[in-house]
Order: structure tokens, then sequence, then C-alpha cells
């Protein structure tokens, strides 16, 4: 009799729990994006994301939230990713909990979003043009050296252009669109292998209008213009379309563009018709027609800021570029470290290719700090560099650094303390070719 009893409540639940389920289903609901993949769905996940690489630790959360979706839906955002690339500003909507529409009639996810509408040409142009500056670099003589472009990012005043106009100046100014010239005072943040860089200019806060960055990565095929200064003439306009995206070996994504860029077009802002920076121009190839490229805005965002010592790019001593270069390395390996093995971490510096110019005279102590989805305390004392050897153009650089490297994650501390990393010249450039510790090489 118990038991009689004990199966027809059984069977109420779960004939209570089927018709609940079946009334929740049949009506329209709003709920967070968060809430919809965590309790709605199972995980049936099955992505490919191969050639964006190694995932980092912002696209492995936005990955673990996406596995608990729907295969259709899985699918939709796969090609979402695809094609415009994965965003900060896209997890942070899941995150923050997105309102979207879920209705009976149509399964998957609608996000509602407005788009801005097209402004003319020629009133985006008028409208952008006091976003626009030329940039002057001289020599440690006072001479001429190169003319780029550039465009104001911020309201301090700080101007973004390309990596290689900058290099090797002494000094640098910038002539904004009504004519006036301001000091370019130091470098904020710079990137050589992706060839952009932030600079800080003297200027009045009332004089400076900043773009905006475009969050998505254009479609092949979607109207664009260059603004910028090619060969010296001053506030010159071209209009093409995107050609293509590419993904190329150890550099990463990479727009290509009909738009022409010529000397002095280098930093010029690539806008779409909403007046957004999608890219930066960079390069052209030579040998062919129409064969131009631009950077993705999105590299924009992820520069690492020189915050502690702001490197001064009036100042004729070199060392304050070689310790900026050095930080850049250390940071870059401790950044590898906090998120994959250490083997995965040498391989990262050893096949980063990015090259770093030493001078002998480094013997300054540097900390660096930095959180993300776990908690990362960094601590970097540097205290020595220097040439240990030479022969013929090449030769070898250490510098021995003690540092302790915590990581809370995954409720996982690991500590690495003391060791050197090793930089070898080739020509006029030192490239980083390994790690080394108090017990040998990495």
């Amino acid at each position: 009799m118990k038991k009689n009893i004990l199966l027809s409540v059984i069977i109420a639940n779960f004939v209570f729990i089927i018709i609940f389920s079946l009334f929740l289903s049949a009506s329209s609901q709003t709920i967070s994006v968060e809430d919809y993949i965590k309790d709605k769905f199972p995980s049936i996940f099955s992505f490919y994301l191969s050639s964006l690489g190694e995932l980092d630790q912002y696209e492995k959360e936005f990955v673990d939230l996406l596995q608990k979706l729907p295969e259709e839906e899985q699918e939709y955002y796969a090609k979402e990713v695809y094609k415009n690339g994965f965003s900060l500003e896209l997890l942070k909507e899941v995150k923050e909990g997105k309102k979207v529409q879920i209705s009976t009639s149509n399964p998957p996810i609608t996000i509602i979003s407005q788009e801005k509408p097209i402004e003319s040409l020629p009133s985006l142009i008028k409208r952008i043009k006091p976003s626009m500056v030329i940039i002057f670099t001289y020599d440690d003589k006072g001479d001429f050296l190169k003319l780029g472009s550039g465009f104001f990012i911020s309201q301090n005043g700080d101007v973004i252009t390309n990596y290689h106009v900058i290099q090797g100046a002494s000094s640098a100014e910038i002539k904004t669109s009504d004519g006036k010239t301001y000091l370019i005072t130091y470098i904020v943040a710079g990137d050589e292998q992706n060839d952009i860089i932030r600079l800080s200019v003297n200027i009045p806060s009332q004089y400076v209008y900043p773009l905006s960055l475009s969050k998505t990565i254009p479609e092949v095929g979607e109207r664009i213009f260059v603004y910028g200064s090619p060969l010296g003439l001053e506030n010159t306009v071209s209009d093409g379309i995107v050609s293509a995206i590419r993904d190329i070996p150890d550099y990463g994504r990479i727009i290509q563009i009909t738009a022409p860029i010529s000397p002095g077009s280098s930093g010029s802002p690539v806008l779409n018709l909403q007046g957004e920076v999608i890219g930066i121009a960079s390069f052209q190839m030579v040998e062919g027609q129409n064969l131009n490229f631009a950077i993705p805005s999105e590299k924009i965002t992820s520069l690492i800021l020189i915050e502690e010592n702001k490197i001064s790019i009036t100042e004729k001593d070199f060392g304050q570029e070689s310790k900026a270069k050095i930080k850049s390395v250390i940071n870059e390996f401790f950044w590898a470290i906090s998120n994959q093995s250490w083997n995965k971490a040498k391989s990262y510096c050893v096949y980063g290719s990015r090259m770093y110019d030493i001078v002998s005279e480094f013997k300054e102590a540097y900390g660096y700090m930095s959180s993300s989805s776990g908690v990362i305390i960094i601590d970097v004392a540097v205290d020595d560099i220097s040439n240990v050897s030479i022969d013929g153009e090449y030769s070898k650089a250490y510098c021995y650094y003690s540092f302790s490297l915590n990581v809370y994650h995954d409720d996982y501390l690991r500590k690495i303390n003391n060791g050197y990393i090793n930089l070898q010249k080739v020509g006029n450039s030192w490239k980083l070719v390994g790690l080394q510790s108090k017990e040998g090489d990495k």
C-alpha cells in the first residue's frame, strides 16, 4: 500500500513538472544570455575556432558558456566569431546579462540591437577631420626623419599610429587639422610586432576630438575609407572596400583593403561609414595592385600600457627605450606563464619573433602587476643585463631577473623564482632565443 502511494506521488510530481515545463516553453520570455546558457541547455558543444589559434583565458571563459547552448545556436555563434572575431565586449554582454527575447516560434536567440544611421561621406569626413593628425619625427640633431599619419583615441590627447613611424626617432610632434603643432611627450603603449603605438601629446583637452573604435571585424565587401596624408598631402581621403580578411601565421588577423596606402599614410585610420575605426593603415605590397593592408582596431585595445615609467620619446638616452622593451619581454613571458604550461610559455617566447634592442647599461628594477579572470600578481626585479660574449656579428646577452609569480587560478598556486632571459644579437638587433633558470634551460 505504501509503495503504491509513493509511486502515485512520484507520478503526480513528474506530470506536474512536464505540464509546468510545457507552460514555460509555450510562453515568450526575456532572460539573460548567461541564465539561458546555464539553466536551459545541456552541453552538446562542437566548436571550430582553429583559425584563431590558442584560446586565451577570456575566450575559454566564453567557450565555457557556449558549451551549454543547443547545437544550432553554437553553430550560429561559431560563425559569428569566425567572421567578426572574438571580443571582450561580447563576453562582457554575456557576463552582465544582456537581455534577449526567446520565442517558441523562433528557437535561436535573437539579440536586439540598434544600428547607427549611415552618414553621408562628405558630412562624415567633415566631422572626423579634427580627429586627424600628421606626425613629424626628428633625429637627435633635430633634423627631420619622416612623417606619418595618426588620430586621437582618447580625450586626454593620446594618439594612435604605426610603430614604424616613431621607430628610431629622438623627438616627435603632431600637427592638427587647424595647423597647430604639439609635442609628443612619451610612449603610452607599443607593440612592435603588430606595428601599433600609442603616444601621449601635450595638448589641451578642448582641442582633442577622439575617434571611436569598431567592436567587430568588417565584412568582406564593406565600404571603407582611409583618411591621411600620403606623401605629405594633408587631409587626403581615399575610399574602397574590404577585399579580404586574412590570417597570417605568427602575426594574426589582418584586413586587406582596396583603398591605397602610400608613404605618409601609415598610421591613418581606416573607417567604416559610421565613422568608426576598423583598422590602422599599415603597409602595401608593391608587387601587386590593390594589395593594401590594415591592422584590425581590436589590437589597439590589447596594447600593454607602460604605466610605471613613462618612456620619453625626446630623451637622448637610448637606454630608456631599451628598458621599455625589456619590460615588454618580461611581461609577455609572465602572461604566457600564467595561462599556459612552462613549455608553452618557453615556446611562446622563443618563437615569438619579436626583436629587441638591448644596452649593457640597463640595471633598473621594474614591477608589474596584472589582474584578470583569476588573480595574477607578479613582482619583478631586473638586477643586471650585460653582454657576455662576442663572436663576430653574433653575441649574447643575459638579463638576470629575480621574481615571484603567484597565480591563483582554479585554486592552484605556482611560484617561480630567479632566472635569465637569453638574447642573441643578429646584426644590429637582439632576438629572444631562450629562458634559463638556476637549474638550467627550461
